[in-house]
């Protein structure tokens, strides 16, 4: 997806609706020479940010000496430092995408693709129903040319990615249509030309029982926390499979998943969390704001602001979060698990770490993958002018007080990885693989045992002992991160 800067959009209904740019209850400016959206921008902005208190008063911090809106975003979110160096790499400004795909829609091509080795372009995921996946393009495909150019051998990435994988992240995440020569499997190969064109999302890409050594092992690839009426038919059938078969344990991959809407995050929780949590008796986390917010206190551009088609304020609705910050467990189904094993990595992002870290205080959990992307923060989405802004306002944590994990979870077997191959994933493998690193490592967590005549099995590639490009996501991440708080409070 593409954002203009490094999401809670106000509930689903709300995605396309415009919070029109407020302007000063007094203004001290000549109207044709400021743009009012700088000013509104900043005040809802300071209003609601979680660390307000190093964000200077208006008079100091001059709005509308910024020619540019985003220049201006760019500097308010700069102040707040850690170990100094800015902390907040969350906030962000966007064009509308991102509330499209909360609300279950994306565009484009509906697929991501990442270095396996340095001449080892594969693809590593494909949403269902997306124009790729209708071509028949799967997870493990080689990509050996791009619109004919086959010079696509890793180059460098980070913030100066080299020609050709320039070439690359131009033709797969910002092209209307491109040419793609695959080869499969098989070995065979294949070439197709991919339009971009909308789709509605299945967030779960894969989903198996995995009958190992006495041991039925759920398993679910959940790739992104869209709204929940929109997930909920696709999680449904998954866990009532899981019910009905009996399954003894369970592996959740959210190595792709860079977080969305909480109230999916919720339903997760419930799914897996033990029948003990009951409904309306454990807390599942609770929310903190800034000192203003949990005092009620804020400007009148907050408080005052109407959200079009609604007869309360932006102001009644944080009032409402900060009155109801506590979420409980209301346990869903009849699961009732004691171990769960979660993939993460880089890309493993807000609503997904949360996951995690709500279910830390009831069963016990086990992480294996990679460091996680460290995000226990959140936003409330608010359009102004032709933005979408999402700035830090919420942080959560768990029953026990646990939610600092802003350089990211590590996985419970990373000393053990540590120095080995075992650290990074293997993209030739196809999901549900036993022979699939990570979900081989989240199996052995468990105390799963794989079968010897189970385990490496034959790819398309080098054995992963001569991997030479062992490097974390080689191809920066094009994704969104965020946990989208919804305001299902509002009227409790």
């Amino acid at each position: 997806m593409t954002t203009i800067l490094q999401r809670t959009a106000f509930i689903a209904a709300l995605f396309s609706l415009v919070l029109v740019a407020c302007e000063k209850d007094k203004p001290t400016r000549p109207e044709n020479k400021v743009p009012s959206v700088n000013d509104s921008m900043y005040f809802l902005f300071r209003d609601q940010y979680l660390w307000n208190d190093v964000i200077p008063d208006s008079a100091t911090f001059r709005p509308n000496s910024y020619a540019k809106t985003e220049d201006m975003f760019n500097a308010l979110i700069s102040f707040k430092k850690q170990n100094g160096k800015n902390l907040d790499k969350y906030s962000f400004l966007d064009d509308g995408t991102v509330a499209g795909e909360i609300g279950g829609v994306s565009g484009g091509f509906g697929m991501d693709v990442n270095y396996n080795d340095v001449n080892d372009l594969r693809v590593v995921a494909v949403y269902p129903g997306s124009p790729a996946y209708q071509l028949g393009i799967r997870r493990t495909w080689r990509i050996t040319a791009i619109n004919g150019n086959t010079n696509l051998s890793y180059d460098g990435g980070g913030s100066n990615p080299g020609p050709n994988v320039t070439r690359v992240i131009n033709g797969i995440y910002y092209s209307n249509s491109t040419s793609l020569t695959l080869q499969k499997p098989d070995a065979s190969t294949v070439t197709v030309t991919v339009n971009a064109a909308n789709y509605n999302i299945n967030p779960v890409l894969y989903s198996t029982i995995l009958n190992l050594s006495g041991r039925k092992v759920g398993y679910i690839v959940f790739n992104e926390f869209i709204a929940l009426n929109k997930a909920q038919p696709f999680i449904d059938p998954v866990f009532d499979n899981f019910i009905s078969s009996g399954i003894t344990d369970l592996v959740v991959d959210l190595r792709y998943n860079g977080g969305g809407a909480v109230e999916t995050t919720e339903y997760l929780a419930n799914l897996i969390a033990p029948v003990s949590v009951g409904t309306n008796t454990n807390l599942m986390y609770s929310e903190y704001f800034n000192a203003n917010l949990s005092a009620h206190q804020y400007s009148n551009y907050l408080r005052t602001r109407i959200v079009p088609g609604y007869s309360y304020s932006w102001g009644d609705v944080f009032d409402s979060w900060v009155t109801y910050a506590a979420s409980p467990f209301k346990k869903v189904k009849t699961l009732n698990l004691s171990n769960v094993a979660f993939i993460g990595s880089g890309q493993t992002a807000s609503a997904s770490e949360l996951l995690i870290n709500v279910l830390k205080p009831y069963m016990t959990i086990k992480m294996v993958g990679d460091t996680t992307y460290g995000k226990p923060v959140g936003f409330v989405g608010m359009t102004i002018g032709k933005f979408d802004m999402y700035a830090v306002s919420l942080w959560s944590k768990n029953k026990d007080g646990a939610g600092d994990y802003f350089d990211g979870m590590i996985p419970d077997d990373a000393n053990t990885v540590a120095g080995t191959n075992d650290r990074f994933e293997d993209y030739s493998k196809d999901w549900g693989s036993t022979d699939e690193i990570y979900l081989r490592r989240a199996l052995k967590i468990l105390g799963v045992t794989v079968p010897a005549q189970l385990m490496s099995r034959t790819a398309l590639k080098e054995p992963a002992n001569n991997r030479k490009l062992m490097i974390r996501n080689p191809i920066p991440d094009q994704r969104f991160k965020g946990m989208i708080e919804m305001p299902r409070r509002m009227g409790n």
